[in-house]
């Protein structure tokens, strides 16, 4: 770098209003003036709270006036029947596919002429729900017709010491002299038990006849622990569910009437239903297939009083939660603008403090504006240093001309060897390495409550004392060349050298330029010294990774300790007077 006079590009502030910004002004003030037709948040609210509350209570109203016994009924009797119809699918979907699984097997057999083998039989296995096993044995009399399947018998709950459960056996003839087992113990069916459960109100229940429990959704594995001589539980001695009273004939209980069959009874002082239906065919022939549900909230249809009640409070509760649900919603745009207007002011500009649109016109205005205007703060803080801007507004020296003499450190930094290196790299790899130098030299820098001033092609220009007082300038602006030396020499991603020079004396500092374009920056003898020094770098140590000079003004005002080279005096370029210079890095 070899300039004598280091101008200023960047930054700009000017207190004075121009004669456009005192017409937008006045524009502005005419255009608010006018008187224009918009609702009252309170008027809306109003409107809004009395229209949903007349029509969810008219609602209300007109379904119970419409509603009788009958209907009532009919909608049990409609909820029930799609429950049980359900539940009989879904028992008739798990026998329709054992059956096709263990009848393609035995086609299997008869295509293969041969006895099968364990290994044969492998694959199907995997077809099997958890817990179920197949077992090969011997026939003792084939009476089936030649290429037909016989069917598959499907035996009573048995109990199995090798599954120490209650065990439902499907048996086939493969019609090549062996028969398949297929053992599905109780586990299997609590299985479907579960997946019978359409919601969490019920408890569905699987029954072999009225007294033999198969599956109580809820209860423990534990509960269903049989013998030899009795491989399923009494349904009675099941205290843990509500059930085991299904079939008492206290004073209280009684058959539903309609068209489902079903019972109410009573267990510990409250009232329960039990919807079920009776399967006549098939491999759970005998069985019982229900569901239980506290009373109250399976027939709550019937109490048409209590029903009528409680609509009419919900519908009071819907609208008051509806006008502060309202009443947040509308309170909570101007929070968040004030907020974001706080944020604003501190050059936070991040996308969350977008301000989202609004239904009412004046909010919905107030945010899309504001959202411009963030956005082009956004865009020009990308062109000041928002550091700079900040500690200007925070201490109100936001007026034009605000000029002084400081004592304050300038650093300036260069990248050795650059103009080599850009000629063997495309534009766009030039740009992108100089961003990732400027990137980190300037994040150092912020780190240490640094100022940039410019860029100078590969060059950066920052001070330290300015524009808020920093006593300790000079060791501020030590620590972060140091830290930027150590980054650069540590970390091998940072394919850079460079050479640093810094200095300490009195400046100019202020806006400098015209009323239209103007720059916050340091003008004087020691900005030129620091820049001599970074240059001189070059003489000392042509191949250095990191080479930081500064002079004796700069380590006459650090703390002691600092450890630095001194290279004795210096007449640098352009200086008349030797200079003391220290290599710190």
């Amino acid at each position: 770098m070899n300039q004598e006079n280091f101008p200023s590009p960047r930054v700009q502030q000017s207190g004075k209003v121009s004669p456009v910004q005192n017409k937008d002004s006045k524009q502005l003030s005419e255009t608010t003036g006018r008187k224009k037709f918009r609702i009252p948040v309170g008027v809306a609210l109003g409107l809004v709270f009395s229209v949903s509350l007349v029509v969810i209570c008219g609602l209300i109203i007109a379904f119970m006036a419409a509603s009788d016994r009958r209907i009532a009924v009919q909608l049990l009797d409609q909820q029930a029947a799609a429950i049980l119809n359900a539940n009989q699918a879904v028992l008739d979907k798990f026998f329709q596919k054992q059956d096709t699984l263990l009848r393609t097997i035995a086609v299997h057999a008869k295509a293969s002429q041969e006895k099968l083998t364990e290994a044969d039989i492998a694959a199907y296995r995997k077809l099997l729900p958890e817990g179920a096993a197949f077992v090969l044995g011997r026939t003792v009399m084939d009476d089936a017709p030649e290429g037909d399947v016989p069917d598959v018998a499907w035996s009573a709950f048995e109990w199995r010491d090798d599954y120490r459960s209650a065990v439902k056996t499907a048996e086939l003839d493969l019609g090549n002299g062996q028969r398949l087992f297929a053992h599905y113990p109780r586990s299997v069916f609590a299985k479907i038990g579960q997946e019978m459960t359409w919601d969490d109100r019920q408890q569905v229940f699987l029954l072999s006849g009225r007294d033999k429990a198969i599956v109580v959704n809820g209860l423990p594995a534990a509960a269903f622990a049989g013998t030899p001589e009795a491989p399923l539980p009494n349904l009675s001695v099941l205290t843990e569910t509500h059930l085991h009273n299904m079939w008492d004939d206290e004073q209280l209980a009684h058959v539903m009437g309609g068209e489902i069959s079903g019972r109410l009874f009573r267990d510990s002082g409250r009232m329960y239903t039990a919807i079920f239906f009776d399967v006549e065919t098939g491999p759970a022939n005998g069985w019982i297939v229900g569901a239980l549900y506290e009373a109250h909230q399976f027939g709550a249809t019937l109490d048409q009083t209590r029903f009528v009640l409680y609509a009419a409070l919900a519908a009071l509760i819907a609208g008051a939660a509806l006008s502060f649900f309202i009443g947040r919603s509308l309170g909570r745009p101007l929070s968040r603008l004030a907020t974001t207007a706080a944020d604003l002011r501190k050059l936070e500009f991040n996308a969350a403090h977008r301000l989202p649109s609004s239904r009412l016109t004046e909010l919905n205005d107030v945010n899309q504006a504001f959202n411009g205007s963030i956005g082009a703060l956004n865009a020009f803080a990308k062109y000041v240093p928002r550091q700079l801007v900040s500690r200007l507004i925070d201490e109100g020296m936001t007026e034009s001309r605000n000029i002084e003499l400081r004592e304050m450190t300038i650093v300036f930094t260069d990248l050795a060897g650059f103009t080599n290196l850009a000629s063997h790299l495309s534009a766009e790899e030039t740009a992108a390495y100089l961003n990732g130098y400027f990137e980190t030299v300037t994040n150092v820098i912020a780190e240490r409550d640094g100022t940039i001033d410019k860029f100078l092609g590969d060059g950066v220009m920052a001070f330290w004392g300015a524009p808020s007082d920093q006593p300790d300038h000079a060791a501020q602006a030590i620590a972060a060349v140091k830290a930027l030396a150590d980054q650069v020499e540590n970390d091998p991603a940072l394919n850079m050298r460079l050479r640093i020079g810094i200095h300490t004396g009195k400046v100019v500092v202020g806006d400098i330029g015209s009323e239209s374009r103007m720059n916050y920056t340091v003008i004087g003898d020691a900005v030129n010294v620091a820049a001599r020094l970074q240059e001189y770098g070059k003489e000392v140590d042509p191949g250095a990774k990191v080479i930081a000079l500064a002079s004796s003004e700069t380590m006459a005002q650090l703390p002691e300790g600092i450890s630095a080279t001194s290279l004795g005096p210096v007449k640098l370029r352009g200086r008349d007077e030797a200079l003391s210079v220290f290599r710190i890095a």
